[in-house]
C-alpha cells in the first residue's frame, strides 16, 4: 500500500503591470472590515486557571 502524503497546490500570484498594491480582482473584499495590526502586538491568555488551582503558593518551591 502506498500512503497518500501531503498535498500542496500553489496559490494564484497575480502579476500587476500597472504598479504595486492590489489589483482590481480585490473587489470581492471591499466590504471586508480592515484591521491594523503590528509586530510587536501581543495576544492575550484566552484562559488561565491556574490560579484558581496553585493561588500564590506555586512559586514557593521556588524560594525555599
Amino acid at each position: 500500500d502506498k500512503m497518500p502524503g501531503a498535498h500542496f497546490q500553489a496559490p494564484v500570484v497575480v502579476d500587476n503591470k500597472d504598479g504595486w498594491g492590489p489589483t482590481e480582482d480585490t473587489f470581492q473584499y471591499k466590504d471586508m472590515p480592515y484591521q491594523p495590526y503590528s509586530k510587536s502586538d501581543t495576544l492575550g491568555k484566552v484562559a488561565d486557571w491556574t490560579g484558581t488551582v496553585y493561588g500564590d503558593k506555586r512559586n514557593y518551591s521556588k524560594c525555599s
